[in-house]
């Protein structure tokens, strides 16, 4: 995971950021490697202790019920699938935003 970051830390020095599209598809790979190296490491645990040791409730912490907890995870699922649902409008606005700035440079260019 250090190798990862390394990595990470030195693509982020590169000049000219915008025009290499084939960062993305490096930062797609390095993320889905990250990503199977967790699950992995999971897996590994539970066969090691041959069986699965948390629970969604995990330790009592406080006065805070099993209840809670519950509904605590639940809401920050749906806060996270209700942020997903906004992401193509952003993009929209991102497209938006794009042809107004293009718009007013070229009126601007006009004037000079």
């Amino acid at each position: 995971m250090i190798a990862f970051g390394v990595a990470e830390i030195l693509l982020s020095q590169i000049p000219g950021f915008d025009q290499l599209h084939w960062l993305s598809f490096v930062a797609a790979v390095m993320s889905f490697t990250y990503s199977s190296i967790g699950v992995g490491l999971g897996i590994g645990k539970v066969v090691e202790n041959k069986r699965v040791m948390g629970s969604l409730t995990g330790i009592s912490i406080g006065t805070v019920t099993q209840t809670q907890k519950i509904w605590r995870s639940f809401q920050a699922l749906g806060d996270i699938a209700f942020a997903y649902s906004y992401s193509m409008i952003l993009i929209e606005i991102q497209v938006y935003e794009l042809n107004i700035f293009s718009l007013i440079c070229f009126m601007l260019c006009q004037l000079n």
